[in-house]
């Protein structure tokens, strides 16, 4: 195989708690996550040069997915041209460069039969979602994000809303330490670093107040921006839609069994 076209499903949380801090001052985690069928879409052929592109642009070392290509370069001397085409929102809380880094090592899987197990590690180095992208559905995601747990997750229509972009991951990671989280057990949703998310940047929790005039029940997502509304149906996740058009990102979606699809490969 010479080439592949895969989607990659945003993720989101439905709950997000912090157990402790490591040494090395990695925060220990116990998620539940679930993909969506939001999604980048990327392409990956084998090539001598390393190259990826995003929405068109090449793209450079800090991004994601070039430093997945260059974990790969190093460990197994492979290399490949990448096009990524952005559908997941920047800055959302939903895994949108996990997304792609998850994306790049799994085209390499396929494309040199590479076992998954053996990128795990590598996947880890690049951030705390990456090796639970590249299996997505329902699971359980603990430590740094090693310990993925495959849980069912039934269908559930949402609606995910970003009003603005939010502040950086580690910025809010920073103010849960300094500020702790609202952790009530009691709730199907939640999440611990909303409380400093808002702090930081107050306007993205308006997306929380719109939401609740039609969801069942509300939740931000990772370390934001987006928040997460639950329908009981159809009709009622698309007069949400409609009514936040003004929004950076809104769209209804439904919970996914996987989180990587193939689209074509070719020998």
């Amino acid at each position: 195989m010479n080439s592949i076209s895969i989607k990659v499903n945003a993720k989101i949380n439905l709950s997000l708690d912090i157990t402790g801090v490591r040494e090395d001052g990695y925060h220990l985690l116990d998620m539940l996550m679930t993909s969506v069928d939001i999604f980048d879409t990327i392409t990956a052929r084998k090539s001598h040069i390393p190259k990826v592109t995003m929405d068109g642009r090449e793209v450079g070392g800090d991004n994601t997915a070039v430093k997945a290509l260059k974990l790969l370069q190093d460990k197994f001397s492979i290399a490949m041209q990448v096009d990524v085409v952005k559908g997941i929102p920047f800055s959302a809380g939903m895994g949108g460069s996990s997304a792609d880094a998850s994306g790049v090592f799994y085209c390499a899987s396929k494309l040199w039969n590479i076992a998954i197990e053996e990128l795990i590690p590598l996947a880890l180095k690049v951030g705390c979602d990456v090796p639970y992208m590249l299996f997505g559905g329902g699971a359980r995601v603990q430590g740094v994000g090693e310990i993925v747990t495959p849980v069912e997750v039934g269908h559930m229509t949402l609606v995910i809303a970003q009003k603005v972009i939010g502040s950086s991951t580690k910025d809010i990671y920073r103010k849960f330490d300094e500020v702790g989280g609202e952790r009530d057990k009691s709730k199907t949703y939640f999440n611990v670093l909303e409380r400093g998310a808002v702090m930081l940047n107050p306007q993205i929790d308006e997306a929380r107040a719109d939401l609740q005039k039609y969801a069942n029940q509300v939740f931000m997502t990772g370390s934001g921006s987006a928040y997460v509304g639950v329908f009981d149906g159809e009709e009622e996740a698309k007069r949400c839609v409609e009514s936040l058009q003004d929004y950076v990102f809104c769209k209804s979606a439904h919970t996914q069994p996987q989180g990587i699809e193939i689209i074509w490969q070719e020998q």
